[in-house]
């Protein structure tokens, strides 16, 4: 898996989160660690990309503001 530095501004802040994006016979996935917890981003059925959370990270709030900036980062990018 290779790992990258996820640049996001949110807020006004500059905020940078460890991701890893791992490959597989039918695509590609991003994990993204968001404060703890990893955040896999994926394409959908629709080709758009979504974010999914583990069941866990219901414990730990996670703004959806902050999820949608870093899908954005990945849209502008055009990385999966």
């Amino acid at each position: 898996m290779e790992e990258f530095e996820v640049p996001v501004t949110y807020k006004g802040q500059e905020l940078f989160f460890n991701g890893r994006l791992a490959t597989y016979s039918y695509g590609y996935k991003l994990y993204v660690d968001v404060y703890g917890t990893e955040v896999v981003i994926e394409r959908d059925d629709h080709g758009d990309l979504r974010a999914l959370l583990p069941d866990a990270a219901s414990e730990k709030t996670i703004d959806k503001g902050l999820i949608e900036a870093i899908i954005e980062v990945f849209r502008e990018l055009q990385v999966l």
